[in-house]
């Protein structure tokens, strides 16, 4: 039986923009035909660069404002032969969540992965990836602010049945970045006026995985990722 999350948890790629000068020219002083011109060769993007894991000693232990969020590697895979079906299945079935068929999804550095998404009525989200089609490398589960459950949905995702988790100390980690996040949120909105503050959790990392929560105004997200610390 599985326990998990949505959506995705995002990768930069720069784009170098070429830009093409105009000639001019007068009745005394034709420029050459456009045939005669030398040609120059259209600009390519460049590739991003992938993401370094960090060492989980460099992360943050405890809640920051958005601006300060910290970088993570990129997710891979959980653990080998970990399709995350069975949990998915159970974590569906106890929260009446309707999972879609599985997407392929184009990533800014160009590689595609695969995700299943899932979601019931009042802010219930789940979103399963794929790096390689099979294994699972990430869950993203959602939940609106004002659900009274959905703090319990959270908890349930924490539950995925890979191996290495400790699920004890992934719940009890779970309650004190909800409450440190919910502190510091409050706190900017105080002192902002804007209700649409971003605060993200201490990084928790257990056996193969690493979570953070991030609250965005009426919206938690919890991120599981494999492989995105060293």
């Amino acid at each position: 039986m599985i326990r998990a999350a949505f959506r995705v948890p995002a990768v930069l790629m720069t784009v170098v923009i070429g830009t093409a000068g105009a000639a001019s020219c007068s009745q005394n002083s034709p420029g050459p035909a456009a045939s005669d011109r030398p040609k120059t060769a259209a600009p390519h993007p460049e590739p991003s660069r992938p993401r370094t894991a960090p060492r989980a000693a460099d992360l943050p232990k405890h809640a920051v404002t958005g601006d300060k969020r910290p970088s993570l590697g990129a997710a891979d895979t959980m653990a080998t032969g970990y399709t995350g079906k069975d949990f998915l299945t159970g974590l569906s079935k106890d929260w009446k969540l309707k999972l879609d068929k599985p997407v392929e999804q184009e990533m800014p550095d160009g590689k595609k992965r695969t995700y299943v998404h899932g979601r019931v009525g009042n802010g219930l989200t789940v979103s399963a990836g794929y790096a390689d089609r099979q294994n699972m490398s990430s869950l993203l589960c959602g939940t609106s602010t004002d659900r009274s459950d959905g703090f319990d949905f959270l908890v349930s995702c924490t539950g995925l049945d890979v191996a290495g988790i400790d699920h004890d100390k992934a719940s009890s980690w779970l309650e004190q970045a909800k409450k440190e996040t919910d502190s510091l949120y409050e706190k900017k909105v105080a002192e902002t006026g804007n209700k649409k503050e971003y605060v993200v959790s201490g990084v928790f990392t257990s056996g193969p995985v690493t979570m953070v929560l991030h609250r965005a105004y009426e919206k938690y997200s919890l991120r599981i990722l494999g492989g995105a610390v060293a």
